[in-house]
């Protein structure tokens, strides 16, 4: 975990992490969110309703965006965000269990009345195709 001050933190400063999908997580996510749509439990139903352009059921897109809490919690700045806000925020692919995902966020802001960095993130799987990206607002509380 980063500990960036909001002093500390400049504009280009960039950080970057990759985690695998698993379908444990897809489990816990499920439990925690209550979602059980079958497009994210159905192999048979996804590649259905998908025309067989999905290989099995689909990730939950919130399971990719909490990699967003990652970035901001542990990366950029650390210890010291609180996230504030999302300008953009699009899941431009569908993520499948056992996709490994990189993650790059860079410093785009810096806001200084508000302690407020803005960030640009990209969330890439393994062919390096995007399958999310956003624009996030982090309040730097040090």
């Amino acid at each position: 975990m980063n500990n960036y001050t909001f002093e500390q933190m400049s504009v280009g400063m960039t950080a970057e992490f990759t985690r695998e999908i698993t379908s444990e997580m897809e489990d816990m996510f499920r439990k925690l969110s209550g979602d059980e749509n079958p497009l994210h439990q159905s192999d048979e139903f996804a590649r259905e309703v998908s025309d067989g352009r999905f290989p099995g059921h689909a990730a939950f897109g919130m399971l990719t965006a909490s990699l967003y809490s990652t970035v901001a919690g542990m990366y950029l700045p650390g210890r010291y965000s609180l996230i504030h806000s999302f300008e953009e925020l699009s899941f431009v692919k569908p993520v499948f269990a056992g996709d490994v995902l990189t993650v790059s966020a860079e410093v785009v802001d810096k806001e200084e009345a508000l302690n407020l960095i803005r960030l640009k993130i990209v969330i890439r799987n393994q062919e390096k195709k995007i399958v999310s990206r956003a624009k996030m607002k982090v309040l730097v509380l040090k």
